[in-house]
């Protein structure tokens, strides 16, 4: 098994490890270039435990050769949707080029909203806030990975991001209590 295969078993079990109780199921995302980019490339979908839990959908292989520092990336949502594999897919190949290498306080449009009928069609890279640290960080054949996570916004946030800074944003976002799953939550700018 090479470095990359080796990389990405360590990431499901990392994965399947850190949510036991859990339903786990994987996916591939067989348009556009993808493979090319990020052999192996996939998407783990963790599913709710009960009522009030959330989907959370997980890349395994977002990393590149020689990537430092290692990210993979997450999307948590209400709802299961192919979508997120898609967007999960879509920041992948994005982050595959070094000139877009995507880190904490990264903001990216993404073309179209993040769930049907919602106004956020941006993305925030965030620290995985959400995430119980032991989930959020994978060694993976001596290496660290971290899990960043993707955060739905508004134009106007994505916007205020980028004038005024990420920290700001987070703040913002923390301060207004606002449920950032929430498809339908409205702009806090």
């Amino acid at each position: 098994m090479g470095h990359s295969e080796a990389v990405h078993e360590a990431l499901r079990r990392h994965l399947e490890t850190s949510w036991p109780d859990r339903h786990h199921d994987e996916f591939r995302w067989a348009l556009g270039p993808i493979e090319e980019a990020l052999p192996g490339f996939a998407v783990h979908r963790v599913s709710p435990l009960g009522p009030g839990d959330s989907y959370i959908y997980l890349s395994t292989g977002a990393f590149g050769v020689n990537d430092e520092p290692m990210r993979e990336f997450f999307i948590m949502s209400p709802t299961e949707s192919p979508r997120h594999v898609e967007t999960l897919a879509m920041v992948a190949h994005y982050h595959s080029f070094p000139q877009h290498r995507l880190s904490h306080g990264s903001v990216l449009d993404i073309g179209r909203p993040w769930v049907k009928g919602s106004e956020n069609r941006h993305i925030l890279v965030s620290w995985p806030y959400s995430l119980d640290r032991r989930a959020a960080i994978c060694m993976a054949e001596g290496e660290e990975i971290t899990y960043l996570w993707l955060i739905p916004i508004s134009a106007e946030e994505a916007r205020f991001a980028r004038e005024i800074g990420t920290e700001a944003l987070e703040e913002r976002l923390e301060d207004s209590g606002v449920n950032l799953l929430d498809p339908l939550r409205i702009s806090t700018v």
